[in-house]
C-alpha cells in the first residue's frame, strides 16, 4: 500500500495520530464517549477546530488511512474574504457540550464547527 501523502504517524495506540507535514494539522483516530453511536471517532484538526469527523465501530486503521489519502491538503480559510488569519475559539453550546468557533480577523465572519463535542468521562 503507498504511502499517505504529506501525513507522518505520531502515534499508535491508544490513539492513532497523524500530523500533515505541509500545515502542521493533526489526524487522529480515538475511542468515542460511550454516548456516541460508534466506538471510535476519526477526526482532522486543524489548530484544534474539527474540519472533518467519521465514525468507526471498530479501531479500523485501514479505512481512517485511506480517507486522509482522499481527504486534500486542511486548511482553514476564511469562506467571506482571501484571509487564513483565523482565530480558533470555545463557545458553550447546550448544557455541558462544548462547540468549537472561529472568527476571522479582516472581516469579522463568525461561524460554528458542524461537530458538537460533549464532555468526556
Amino acid at each position: 500500500m503507498p504511502r499517505i501523502t504529506n501525513w507522518a504517524r505520531e502515534s499508535r495506540t491508544p490513539t492513532l495520530a497523524y500530523r500533515n507535514t505541509e500545515t502542521g494539522s493533526r489526524a487522529v483516530l480515538h475511542r468515542a464517549p460511550a454516548s456516541y453511536r460508534y466506538k471510535w471517532r476519526g477526526a482532522i484538526l486543524v489548530e484544534g477546530y474539527p474540519v472533518w469527523s467519521q465514525g468507526y465501530g471498530t479501531k479500523d486503521a485501514k479505512s481512517f488511512r485511506d480517507e486522509l489519502r482522499k481527504q486534500p491538503a486542511p486548511k482553514l480559510n476564511c469562506p467571506e474574504c482571501p484571509s487564513d488569519d483565523v482565530l480558533v475559539g470555545e463557545k458553550s453550546a447546550d448544557g455541558a457540550k462544548v462547540q468549537r468557533w472561529f472568527d476571522c480577523l479582516d472581516c469579522g465572519y463568525e461561524a460554528p464547527s458542524r461537530i458538537i463535542y460533549a464532555t468526556e468521562r
